[in-house]
């Protein structure tokens, strides 16, 4: 993934890449190739398998024979070998399987809530690669366990709490480690059912790992819990801001918001990438609206009253979104590096006759960037907010009904509870978006002086992923809503101005004392009232009573059974999500037939389970 790619095409390849692997369901670890992509796809779908490349395999019995030479004819003295761990480093010892033991028995010190089995899938695939790049000392069947244990979906249960990420998450991956070495006492995931862990791995035909110096040591002593699980959370957070900008598109045309909010001149004064990428991604998704204001205000007469421009959450979204898009490109970077290297203590190196000591271990690049990723995801979820409080207010979305309700205003609440919702989901994630890098406590007897916390950090960042991603289900349904109230108004003030072209002055006083959903939700009461105040003009009162009650009644019954055509108004990108929402996920016009929590439910199921990857590639690749 190079420097000059844009966000969009990084997220498109991510997208088509993960595609490709679920379809081959099988890729190689080596230490090298691992990507995004591969880690979020083999973490959700157990049918894909492992193997690891020759390469790797010849690179690490080389790798480990040297280390044994070093240890075992050289007698040389190395830390986590014969030595102690962290400030015990001053203790000597020969018997050097019992070491790794002990290394292991003395971190399994966890208790309380655990991982999702995904996330500790995504964690094995990420160890097994970066200790296949074979500079960690380890044997090819230390991988190759490691591997199988992938591929007969057997998964350690791992304590959710413990590691300070400074010397590796050393308690989450020692649970990883104590069910390689078959630690009779705890228990695995197999398939989704618990069993013991010598029993799982009896039963797939797997012998207990038993430790050769170092190896332990280097299954632990890495950032891969951390790397692992930030990379399963990057891979949706991408689609998250693909996602804010379909909302963004879709809030234009619902407020009928200005395209000159996204017209190039803003872009050659502020030369931001991530700007001009925003501004181009939106015209693709309005191509082609017709709810959109194409024409620059500056060649259109004024409106005395109304606004000169659209309010912030619009017109500014290229400016706010922007280096958002920058830091998540940034942030896919930084994780790529992660998944393919060498990150435990000390590195190994057979090719250089090299044994160096250093720390690679510590997770400061992961910290950071999850903490930013994090408060890119919170500004996501600001705009989402803004928008929707504009487009549910009555008195500034442009003429929209009270709450976006769909039938009588008195009994038909709309999406009152959703606004609410959204201000709850949005301090909670305000409060997510406070840094986890800068809480550093000192640990380990002092050695441990500074650690990152990378791996808190990771889970942070999970948790606002998902809180941005039930604003985006909130906000995906009030914009197919505020979408079709739109068409709507405009069928609605279409025809009743057809039929009073002549009355141009009673229309206007009419339309002002009388709102033009009440032809939608009370069409006869409103028909009746429209008719008997009409300038009859040789028209008889009933004529013009039965036309519009008929009218409207046959426009409301469209928006009810789906058969609006709100779609043809649309952008050639926005149509197709709109479309996607209202026929695939099944989510029909609101008019107070039930409650919504049902259809949040399917969209919030539709943006966490991948299956909106699909609308996402028609809409980019193909605008």
């Amino acid at each position: 993934m190079g420097e000059d790619k844009t966000h969009l095409s990084l997220t498109l390849q991510l997208m088509q890449e993960r595609k490709l692997i679920r379809d081959e369901e099988t890729f190689t670890v080596d230490g090298k190739g691992l990507n995004i992509a591969h880690v979020h796809e083999s973490s959700k779908n157990t049918h894909i398998k492992l193997s690891i490349s020759d390469h790797s395999l010849n690179e690490m019995a080389q790798n480990a024979e040297y280390l044994r030479k070093k240890v075992t004819e050289d007698r040389l003295v190395i830390y986590g070998i014969n030595t102690g761990f962290g400030n015990s480093a001053d203790t000597r010892t020969l018997e050097l399987e019992k070491l790794q033991k002990a290394l292991i028995q003395h971190i399994n010190a966890g208790m309380g809530r655990t991982f999702p089995p995904d996330m500790v899938r995504a964690v094995m695939v990420t160890r097994a690669n970066c200790l296949a790049k074979a500079y960690s000392g380890v044997r090819p069947d230390v991988v190759q366990l490691l591997v199988a244990m992938i591929n007969n979906d057997i998964v350690p249960i791992v304590p959710l709490r413990g590691s300070v990420s400074a010397s590796g998450d050393l308690m989450p991956l020692g649970y990883i480690a104590a069910a390689m070495i078959g630690r009779e006492d705890i228990n695995v995931m197999v398939r989704g059912q618990i069993m013991p862990c010598p029993v799982a791995l009896k039963e797939a035909n797997l012998e207990p790992l038993v430790m050769g110096p170092k190896e332990g040591l280097a299954i632990i002593n890495a950032t891969s819990f951390a790397a692992g699980t930030a990379a399963q959370t990057i891979y949706e957070a991408n689609i998250a801001v693909l996602l804010t900008q379909i909302c963004t598109g879709l809030a234009v045309e619902a407020l009928q918001g200005k395209l000159e909010s996204f017209h190039p001149v803003h872009h050659t004064c502020l030369q931001h990438v991530g700007l001009k990428e925003v501004s181009n991604n939106m015209l693709k998704i309005l191509d082609g609206s017709q709810l959109a204001v194409s024409t620059l205000e500056m060649h259109l007469p004024d409106t005395y009253g109304s606004l000169k421009q659209d309010r912030y959450s619009i017109r500014t979204a290229p400016q706010w979104l922007g280096p958002v898009i920058e830091t998540l490109k940034e942030a896919c970077r930084r994780i790529n590096v992660e998944l393919n290297c060498a990150n435990d203590n000390p590195v190994i190196d057979h090719r250089t006759d090299t044994i160096a000591h250093g720390g690679n271990f510590q997770g400061e690049t992961l910290s950071i960037t999850l903490d930013q990723t994090r408060q890119a995801l919170q500004v996501c979820g600001k705009l989402l907010l803004a928008q929707f409080q504009e487009i549910v207010n009555h008195r500034i979305n442009h003429d929209l009904p009270p709450n976006l309700c769909g039938s009588d205003i008195n009994l038909d609440f709309g999406f009152k509870g959703a606004d609410t919702a959204m201000a709850s989901y949005m301090s909670e994630l305000d409060h997510l978006a406070n840094p986890m890098s800068n809480h550093v406590l000192s640990a380990e007897c002092q050695n441990q002086s500074v650690n990152s916390m990378a791996l808190v950090s990771s889970r942070l960042t999970r948790e606002a992923l998902e809180i941005l991603q039930m604003m985006l289900a909130n906000h995906l349904c009030l914009l197919c809503q505020a979408l079709d109230l739109r068409h709507l108004r405009n069928k609605v003030l279409m025809t009743i101005d057809k039929m009073g072209k002549p009355h141009k002055e009673f229309l206007a006083s009419f339309l002002k004392e009388n709102k033009w959903y009440d032809f939608l939700f009370n069409p006869e009461e409103s028909a009746a009232r429209f008719a008997e105040k009409f300038p009859k003009n040789g028209h008889k009162e009933e004529d013009i009573r039965s036309e519009i009650c008929g009218t409207m009644k046959s426009l409301m019954s469209d928006a009810c059974n789906g058969h609006l055509g709100t779609a043809e108004c649309l952008g050639k990108g926005s149509q197709r999500a709109y479309w996607y929402i209202r026929h695939t996920v099944g989510v029909p016009f609101y008019h107070g037939q039930a409650a919504i929590d049902t259809w949040l439910e399917k969209i919030l199921s539709a943006v966490q389970n991948g299956d909106f990857e699909n609308v996402l590639i028609s809409v980019f690749e193909e605008a």
